[in-house]
């Protein structure tokens, strides 16, 4: 597992949700990263660049929000925050997430007034 929080930052919950975390976020990164349409491989090292585009960010703070509550703010939506898993995880250390707020569903039926 590549930690996704620097050690030494944060206090002790940091630390464990760096280990609940580290996988689920590792795990996205594999599958869903691309450069060009094209496949890459696995992160090994932390301070590997991440290779995603500005579409790739964007679904990439979608999963963060859904999935851990981790609000990115929109002055965070820099480069250099998604540059590396290393920067990635300063900028997740800042954060205190609230637990997964599930995605927006629709109702199961919809019912729509004729007229």
């Amino acid at each position: 597992m590549i930690p996704i929080w620097p050690l030494g930052v944060g206090i002790v919950g940091a630390r464990f949700r760096r280990m609940e975390i580290s996988p689920k976020l590792k795990e996205y990164l594999d599958n869903n990263r691309s450069v060009y349409r094209d496949s890459l491989p696995p992160i090994t090292d932390p301070d590997e660049s991440l290779h995603i585009d500005s579409l790739s960010v964007i679904r990439l703070v979608a999963f963060l929000e859904n999935e851990f509550g981790s609000r990115i703010e929109d002055e965070e939506l820099i480069a250099d925050n998604f540059a590396t898993l290393w920067q990635l995880g300063q900028l997740l250390a800042t954060k205190t997430p609230t637990g997964p707020t599930g995605e927006a569903k629709l109702p199961s039926t919809v019912r729509l007034k004729k007229e």
